[in-house]
């Protein structure tokens, strides 16, 4: 992809994110792939009321027309209010189409070769694989690990020195001040808002998990201090995370399963995975503060 193309890629993962009801925490697009981080809960759209479904609609196809169903927005409301013979399964048709991450991204997929198509004057499909995906515990050092290794991907490429500087990573939105794109850093930080102080440690603990060899990149003096003082406080013995994760890409692309061991142990068993563990051993990683997790490579698995 081009920037142009990167744009345009943008506006579709934005717009399908929001009538998916799904938050994206960070994202990079680069020119032959692409990574999005996305935090959903899908109990939100079994409860989504008739308001909350046009305002989904509507941020997908604003005053256009969707074609399958053939209604805007406006048309949308007015079926809904009377609860007529029809209602009823509109709203399963819509809602079957959210909150999902494999129709999230079929039909971003879908919408940005409609896009390229009409735009280029060519035909065919885009993509020709099926994407991969990782579940990750929420809230966690894994979860901030998994958007260290998306935002640092222009980095490792030699695109850029600072991490801030790319246009079409997470990050790189936030640090140019687009505000969704602040309010998946600060998700991930665990914070409400985008503020000074804790973007600049995000950057400095995307600094300190920089793989062997590459360069650090400090903003200032007072940013490299903070990277180097989070290494500094990785307990005697522990192997420091960067030899844990980002020199391993596969981790986070082939279907594995990401957080504490407790939760890795617990979700597994509970979707009845435990079997797919035969034969493999969970990686224990060092986390934030040194907090131990695990990543368990879910075999035959598609999520």
């Amino acid at each position: 992809m081009d920037e142009e193309e990167m744009e345009a890629m943008r506006h579709i993962m934005r717009s399908q994110a929001a009538f998916a009801g799904m938050e994206v925490l960070t994202y990079c697009f680069m020119a032959n792939h692409f990574h999005i981080f996305v935090r959903l809960d899908p109990k939100e759209t079994e409860d989504l009321d008739d308001a909350g479904l046009v305002g989904r609609f509507r941020a997908l196809y604003g005053g256009t027309r969707c074609a399958s169903l053939g209604l805007d927005a406006d048309d949308l409301e007015v079926i809904l209010r009377k609860n007529g013979g029809s209602a009823e399964g509109i709203r399963r048709r819509l809602k079957a189409r959210m909150g999902d991450v494999s129709v999230f991204m079929r039909e971003v997929k879908t919408r940005f070769t409609l896009w390229y198509n009409g735009d280029r004057g060519t035909v065919g499909t885009f993509w020709a694989e099926r994407f991969r995906s990782v579940i990750v515990e929420a809230d966690t050092a894994a979860q901030r690990m998994v958007a260290a290794y998306i935002d640092l991907n222009p980095v490792r490429a030699g695109l850029v020195e600072d991490v801030g500087d790319y246009g079409f990573s997470g990050f790189g939105e936030a640090c140019a001040g687009g505000s969704a794109a602040r309010r998946g850093i600060a998700r991930i930080e665990g914070k409400m808002t985008w503020a000074t102080k804790w973007h600049e440690r995000y950057r400095a603990r995307l600094c300190s998990r920089m793989g062997p060899g590459m360069r650090p990149l400090p903003r200032d003096q007072k940013t490299a201090t903070a990277g180097a003082t989070e290494e500094e406080n990785t307990p005697r013995g522990a192997a420091p995370e960067r030899s844990g994760l980002l020199s391993k890409i596969r981790a986070f692309s082939e279907g594995w399963v990401v957080g504490s061991a407790a939760w890795v142990e617990g979700f597994c068993g509970m979707n009845g995975w435990l079997g797919f563990r035969r034969g493999r051993k969970a990686k224990p990683v060092v986390g934030d503060g040194g907090t131990e997790f695990k990543e368990v490579a879910a075999a035959g698995k598609r999520y």
